[in-house]
């Protein structure tokens, strides 16, 4: 079966250009980016719904391979894209990592808690209270922990003495169970 998806094939680089490149020559940088700097603005705006932010990864991209020039590699534009892919990752962990300071700014400052999860919301029903309560006492601690109280696996394993392994088998078994339980009703 042949992909119907159109793939880029690679631009090979003029040898001599890439040796100034990874140099650190200004002009070869220069000419890196009349030839690929169009084309990359035109590949993260169609990719990113923040047509504001665009620009600057752009340049954040061609940064980052004045600061590394090893990282460029023989395709020219296919490393600028590896290099601008980089950049978006890294601004989106840092959307992610500002939502969650402003809501913790929030909740400190107004003493609000945070929205009411599902997970509380699944707790007001009796249907669901009768089904965690009849899990084996291991299988209840974890779902607990992990899915009530929202601990990671690792501070999990370390309050119930087990290895990570074992709480993962039990997180799975649990929800498993936890399922079967809320299914058949209350008893």
């Amino acid at each position: 079966m042949t992909s119907t998806l159109l793939h880029r094939p690679p631009v090979k680089a003029d040898p001599a250009l890439l040796a100034r490149l990874h140099q650190g020559d200004s002009a070869a940088f220069a000419e890196l980016y009349q030839h690929t700097a169009h084309r990359l603005t035109r590949h993260l705006a169609t990719r990113l719904r923040d047509r504001d932010v665009v620009e600057d990864l752009v340049q954040e991209a061609f940064c980052t391979a004045l600061a590394e020039p090893h990282l460029l590699g023989m395709d020219l534009l296919g490393s600028m894209l590896q290099l601008a892919a980089r950049a978006v990752t890294a601004h989106s962990w840092s959307q992610h990592r500002y939502l969650r300071a402003a809501y913790t700014l929030y909740e400190d400052r107004t003493g609000d808690p945070q929205p009411t999860t599902v997970a509380a919301e699944m707790l007001r029903r009796p249907a669901f209270r009768d089904a965690l309560a009849r899990l084996a006492l291991a299988h209840r601690q974890v779902v607990q922990l992990r899915y009530l109280d929202g601990c990671p696996r690792d501070h999990v394993a370390q309050v119930m003495q087990r290895s990570v392994a074992a709480i993962t088998w039990l997180e799975r078994e649990g929800l498993r169970r936890l399922q079967a339980e809320y299914a058949s009703g209350p008893r």
